[in-house]
């Protein structure tokens, strides 16, 4: 499984890798761009925060890597790279706020 995934085939949801070999992918529903905002907040500018959350809009509602390059001006491993920078970020942010 590549780091891009088919978040579309998950209806509306998000799929995250885990740690865990019983349940190596936890479905999650798309954050709020609050949440968005809290996972990148500090590391990113409100022009790229804006662009990444459309990005990622985007590939949960199907649309391809090159739809999205072609939109936005970027290249598609841009795009990919966006796309595997959340998924990373987001895993990270749901592992920190549910620990026990």
């Amino acid at each position: 499984m590549g780091s891009s995934m088919n978040m579309r085939a998950h209806n509306g949801r998000v799929p995250l890798r885990t740690n865990d070999p019983d349940s190596p992918i936890r479905l999650v529903d798309f954050p709020s761009k609050e949440v968005f905002s809290e996972v990148f907040g500090n590391r990113v500018s409100t022009a790229h925060l804006e662009r990444a959350y459309f990005i990622m809009q985007g590939r949960l509602g199907g649309s391809t890597l090159r739809e999205l390059a072609t939109i936005t001006g970027i290249s598609t491993e841009r795009i990919r790279q966006i796309e595997a920078k959340f998924l990373r970020a987001l895993a990270k942010h749901y592992a920190r706020t549910e620990r026990p």
